[in-house]
């Protein structure tokens, strides 16, 4: 019998389980599809890595014949257990700008070169964003939701109070909740002929 499999850690302990390992542990046939399913989206990534979100969504739908909703959650577990590839080769990027800006800055002091050796500094700040203070982590754990205490108080919206309101309401409640029958006055109406003129 098959177990089933879902979690998020579940993913990741497997997702390095060759399928002979899988077997051994009776792992759903549904998950291990989509584990071979996150191991061909992150090599088809690894392959083109410059590919944006959507395009991996899209070789998931045609590849795999999955929807586009299981493909959005499929590339949420890639990002999740293998890692952002994108971010990756962000940070890949500003590294190896940093190493030629590193040989470019001893080739230009060595050349007693002091314009460059200013511009390359620029350069380097800008790729490194020294210029900038470093953005705040929100700290998510310190919000407290509002709380909302239910009142009759009309005032807090700004409505001014009506004087004795409960006891009208009761009164009001009492005079139009009364089923009885009530007898009213009431005067009989003469009808008009076709002439204009009525009866007598």
């Amino acid at each position: 019998m098959s177990l089933p499999l879902a979690s998020m850690e579940d993913y990741s302990m497997y997702i390095t389980l060759s399928d002979d390992e899988l077997f051994e542990r009776r792992i759903a046939q549904t998950v291990i599809e989509r584990i071979h399913r996150l191991r061909g989206l992150y090599a088809y990534w690894l392959q083109f890595p410059q590919k944006f979100d959507q395009d991996i969504v899209q070789y998931d739908m045609a590849m795999f014949r999955v929807g586009k909703s299981q493909a959005y959650d499929d590339l949420h577990l890639v990002h999740t257990i293998l890692g952002n590839l994108q971010q990756a080769s962000k940070d890949f990027m500003r590294w190896k700008i940093n190493q030629d800006l590193e040989q470019d800055l001893k080739a230009a002091r060595r050349a007693g070169d002091h314009r460059s050796v200013a511009a390359i500094e620029k350069n380097r700040i800008i790729n490194n964003r020294t210029d900038k203070e470093d953005e705040l982590e929100l700290e998510f754990d310190k919000i407290i939701p509002q709380q909302f205490v239910p009142v009759d108080d009309p005032t807090v919206l700004g409505i001014k109070k009506l004087p004795d309101l409960r006891n009208r309401i009761r009164m009001l409640v009492k005079k139009y909740s009364d089923n009885s029958v009530q007898f009213a006055e009431y005067e009989e109406l003469k009808e008009d002929n076709d002439n204009g003129a009525t009866d007598q």
